[in-house]
């Protein structure tokens, strides 16, 4: 029987069997094919064509400048900063070239191990940690170099970054040679700041320094540039940061692709900054600052301990309100802010007790005493309350009877005089002379007991009222920052602070420049000035001049009046003789000079601040005090005026007026040449 199917299939056999096939898709026909390819090119070309015209044409200033720039960088050129001069043109800071080191982030090589190898190369040379360490003293972080650069790298990689200085001459000159194998590495001049008189003007002249973080806003949309530029941060250096400052110049330089210079295209040179001309006198200010320092050395060698480094001196005229003389201790030594010394240095300074970052001429409060008391003196003589020939008597103490117990002595307030036994009875140039506080208590507050003769007294709205004449409870407006404003205190002021109401006693405290009273030294002999001169209220004076580069004047300062005491030139003039009398036969006879005669008042304020608690000065029932002394000279025809202040100093008329002797001496036998 014959099989249906063959087992396998011949070759010759396929030529003989049907093989069934599914039909072929259909395919587009040649010409849709050949139009989309068309569309797809015109479109491309079409968006190519858009590009090329808009970087070539539309966008074209953006490109070129970006091209510009990156072969042309721009390189500031610091300003010489102006300089200060005393009233001899004696210069109280100098600019010395200087060089620093800094480094642009993105001009280092990407390679690593060579971006690595320069990085180690600064750290040694530099004397910097490459990597971020803590500081054993005190545990604070230390960020190294790759932190740093790294850092400056993500917030502007194209700014330099300075890295350290000033550095020597030999380390600069290092880099300058090394710099064709140090891409991204620069040595850069500038005019580093230096003060030739230190720590003598140190308060006056300020110093200089990094711009502060929380500034860096406001200073960058002045033009400055936070990686490099130092401003005025204390003294005249900051009020005058406008005139100092100077206008930066530019150079272009054209560069190669790894950031070397290749040439000079342009350069506009920096206009200097305006030299400044001072009331200030340096041979005074040094007489000034020596007394001073010896007497506080002595008083500390008497007790045995260090009791006192605290003290101010100021020299002014009277008749134009000139500073000549301005004198804070402790001091401090400016300089250390512009050289690598100051990571250590500044920390002490910070945390010396004393303050000697301070100026406490012009930013320190403090209770005047009795070198207050011509004030006094002239508003009641300009009230009535008392005349030249009105005479009060002092048996040593006065009470004030309890009000709610009238009848009880000893319920009674007792208010003394320095001298127990008592002055007896004293006019206003004897209560002057003598510094007798009975006298002013009266004067001040009032008397009225059982069995005496009433006395009405100014009372404390007529006295608040000619103190605020004077200048004192607002800043004098001296050309110097962080002046204080002084406190004025008045019944309003005492039931807002304490809860309190004010009394009589208050009052009497007032009236002999105690209690609730505070004054800065400066505000105390403006003050006094007024008196001197014949009632004219001067805003205290540090610039005489401001002057560009070639000498010509841009500014010239004059006195400027800011206010006239209300009070009578034959008021006054009975004071001045009072203050006279009293370095003539009273308390400040250590204040005379043989052939001038001075007129000064000695101040003597008991106190407990808190640096008095922490050194136990207020232990026991006496309190320490401030030794103060005003005067001016000649007396007759007043030329100049001078404050001593010595906290902690004990008694005016022993500490204080010797003091104010030896500067007047050194200001009326310096050169008649000297004394413009």
């Amino acid at each position: 029987m014959s099989e249906p199917y063959p087992s396998r299939l011949e070759p010759e056999a396929l030529d003989s069997v049907a093989v069934f096939r599914p039909p072929p898709p259909p395919r587009p026909s040649p010409t849709l094919r050949l139009l989309l390819w068309g569309f797809f090119l015109f479109l491309a070309f079409l968006g190519l064509g858009y590009r090329l015209y808009a970087l070539q044409i539309r966008e074209a200033p953006r490109y070129q400048a970006l091209g510009e720039r990156s072969r042309l960088r721009v390189i500031p050129l610091e300003a010489p900063r102006g300089i200060l001069r005393d009233r001899q043109g004696r210069p109280l800071v100098r600019n010395e070239p200087a060089f620093r080191i800094l480094v642009v982030p993105g001009d280092l090589p990407e390679e690593p191990e060579e971006r690595e190898a320069i990085l180690r190369r600064l750290s040694a040379w530099l004397g910097m940690p490459l990597e971020r360490e803590e500081a054993s003293a005190r545990g604070q972080r230390r960020e190294g170099l790759r932190e740093r650069i790294e850092a400056a790298a993500r917030e502007a990689p194209f700014r330099p970054l300075v890295l350290k200085e000033p550095v020597d001459r030999e380390l600069a000159f290092r880099l300058m040679e090394e710099s064709v194998r140090m891409p991204g590495v620069r040595v850069e001049p500038f005019l580093e700041r230096r003060y030739p008189s230190g720590a003598l003007t140190a308060h006056v002249v300020g110093f200089i320094g990094r711009i502060p973080a929380e500034q860096v806003g406001r200073y960058q949309a002045e033009g400055y540039d936070p990686a490099t530029d130092r401003v005025g941060l204390s003294g005249l250096e900051y009020t005058l940061e406008p005139w100092l400052r100077g206008v930066k110049g530019a150079r272009y330089v054209e560069e190669d692709a790894r950031g070397r210079p290749v040439r000079v295209r342009a350069e506009i040179p920096p206009q200097p900054g305006a030299q400044v001309t001072l009331t200030l006198d340096l041979d005074l200010q040094a007489a000034a600052r020596a007394a001073l320092q010896a007497k506080l050395d002595e008083l500390n060698r008497i007790a045995g301990r260090e009791i006192t480094r605290r003290g101010v001196a100021l020299v002014m005229r009277p008749a134009t309100g000139e500073i000549l003389a301005m004198v804070s201790l402790p001091d401090y030594d400016n300089n250390v802010f512009v050289s690598p010394d100051l990571p250590q240095a500044y920390p002490r300074l910070l945390e010396d007790p004393f303050g000697p970052l301070l100026n406490h001429a012009v930013a320190s409060q403090f209770a005047p005493g009795s070198s207050f008391k011509p004030l006094v003196a002239a508003a009641a003589l300009q009230e009535g309350v008392i005349t030249p020939r009105t005479r009060l008597f002092d048996p040593g103490e006065i009470l004030i009877p309890n009000r709610y117990y009238p009848n009880d002595p000893g319920m009674a307030q007792r208010f003394f005089c320095w001298l127990r036994s008592g002055h007896g009875w004293q006019d206003v140039v004897d209560a002057l002379a003598n510094s007798c506080n009975v006298f002013f208590y009266k004067v001040a507050g009032g008397y009225d007991v059982p069995g005496e003769p009433v006395f009405e007294g100014l009372g404390i709205e007529r006295l608040v009222r000619y103190m605020r004449a004077f200048g004192l409870g607002k800043p004098t407006g001296v050309e110097l920052p962080g002046e204080a404003a002084g406190q004025v205190p008045d019944p309003e002021w005492k039931r807002r602070t304490f809860g309190e109401t004010w009394s009589t006693g208050d009052t009497y405290n007032l009236g002999i420049g105690q209690g609730y009273l505070l004054v800065t030294p400066l505000q105390l002999l403006n003050a006094i000035n007024a008196i001197a001169n014949g009632g004219t209220l001067y805003r205290p004076l540090l610039i005489r001049e401001i002057a560009d580069i070639q000498g010509n004047i841009i500014r010239s300062f004059q006195p400027e009046v800011i206010g006239r005491l209300p009070i009578a030139p034959e008021h006054l003039a009975v004071v001045r003789e009072g203050m006279a009398a009293a370095v003539e036969r009273g308390t400040a006879v250590r204040a005379q000079i043989p052939g001038i005669r001075v007129a000064g008042k000695t101040g003597t304020a008991e106190f407990c601040d808190d640096l008095a608690l922490r050194m136990g000065l207020c232990a026991g029932r006496r309190l320490p005090s401030h030794a103060w002394f005003v005067a001016f000279a000649p007396a007759e025809a007043p030329e100049v005026s001078v404050l001593v202040f010595i906290w902690n100093g004990g008694e005016g008329s022993q500490n204080a007026a010797p003091v104010a002797r030896q500067i007047l001496e050194a200001y009326f036998r310096r050169p008649a040449a000297m004394a413009p």
